[in-house]
């Protein structure tokens, strides 16, 4: 019975080291590259965004999802999840699609005032976690910010 023990604490060990290694990836950088008016409502609406992923890992990092929160200006604006699984090879890039959903009508007046307090562009903050698709490995948060810029 001893040995069984043994046995079975070892490979627990086994399986937590290999899963401490695994939780030292690194966030992948993602920025938005495109926004797409898919449906809008009077309480709702929808927009598909064009988000471009860089993995700065040494393995590739295969995504079941990703949620993110959208702000403009500190006026949270909405929040998506991704429309489908992907891989970003080690050290490369992918784009992929969100989903992201917002109520205009209640972020209007407070986004408004602050979008014409100045002549910048507004500044966006995009936050939020990437689920990989790697046994034990929980999710991993991300946050971007930036100014918005105009299509050329």
């Amino acid at each position: 019975m001893t040995h069984t023990l043994r046995l079975v604490a070892l490979t627990l060990a086994a399986a937590l080291l290999g899963g401490c290694a695994l939780t030292r990836l690194q966030a992948p950088d993602i920025t938005p590259t495109s926004v797409e008016l898919v449906d809008a409502g009077i309480t709702e609406q929808h927009f598909k965004v064009g988000l471009h992923v860089q993995n700065p890992n040494d393995r590739a990092l295969p995504i079941k999802s990703v949620h993110c929160a959208l702000q403009i200006e500190g006026v949270e604006v909405g929040s998506g999840e991704s429309v489908a699984p992907f891989n970003v090879p080690a050290h490369g890039e992918s784009d992929f699609d969100m989903l992201i959903s917002t109520n205009l009508a209640t972020s209007v007046p407070n986004l408004a005032m602050r979008l014409f307090r100045g002549g910048q562009m507004p500044s966006y903050r995009l936050s939020g976690s990437v689920n990989p698709d790697i046994t034990l490995l929980p999710p991993i948060p991300f946050s971007k910010s930036g100014q918005l810029t105009l299509p050329n």
